[in-house]
């Protein structure tokens, strides 16, 4: 019982008491009166009840995939009767063109036939006359007064006539007249062709003319 309970309880007794006693004048010759009471336990506030909670539904696991095994391979033998394995087809067939890319030594000799010997151009002995004799008509006059010398090295074009059909100055004397008289020289002097066997060529040859006072 909580107080206020017990308050209101005392109340109703006090006022039974001033009714029940005499002389009080509250109600003049009045009969006692029997006054029950009962009392009422105060309303408790219920406790509400605890709330279910919800079960959460348990998900079976997943079954594990079987694993797979590793596949299995099989060699098939060939089909055709008296067929050869890989490793010997492998091992005959460079054997094979080796020897098929390899001519005989007899048809080797057959195809090649000897050559021809060659023989370069060359200055025949009167060239050396020929040469001389240049060199006293060509000599330019106003440096052998002069005391000038010097030696010239051409290049010669030999045709196969024995002629000379072109002439480069290789080594300069450092004088262009004394350059174009041997240049001249040259054009006019014989020469041996080149040879192959029987066969002229043309080729080059290189020789000095010197200039010089006797």
């Amino acid at each position: 019982m909580n107080k206020t309970g017990l308050a209101l309880t005392a109340a109703v007794h006090g006022l039974a008491l001033m009714l029940a006693m005499p002389g009080t004048g509250l109600y003049p010759k009045a009969q006692a009166a029997v006054l029950t009471t009962r009392l009422i336990p105060a309303a408790v506030a219920a406790t509400p009840a605890p709330r279910p909670q919800a079960q959460v539904p348990t998900l079976p696991s997943p079954a594990m995939p079987a694993l797979l095994s590793a596949p299995e391979f099989q060699v098939i033998a060939a089909a055709e009767t008296g067929a050869a394995p890989p490793s010997a087809a492998v091992q005959t067939a460079p054997q094979v063109i080796a020897a098929a890319a390899a001519p005989a030594p007899a048809a080797i000799r057959a195809e090649q036939p000897p050559q021809a010997s060659y023989q370069p151009a060359a200055l025949p002995p009167e060239h050396g006359t020929c040469s001389a004799r240049g060199v006293e008509r060509r000599y330019p006059a106003m440096l052998r007064e002069r005391g000038v010398q010097g030696q010239v090295l051409l290049r010669v074009q030999v045709n196969e006539q024995g002629r000379a059909a072109e002439v480069l100055v290789q080594g300069g004397s450092g004088w262009r007249l004394l350059d174009e008289a041997a240049r001249q020289i040259a054009m006019a002097c014989p020469y041996l062709p080149a040879r192959r066997g029987e066969q002229r060529l043309a080729a080059w040859v290189e020789y000095p003319i010197r200039f010089a006072l006797q």
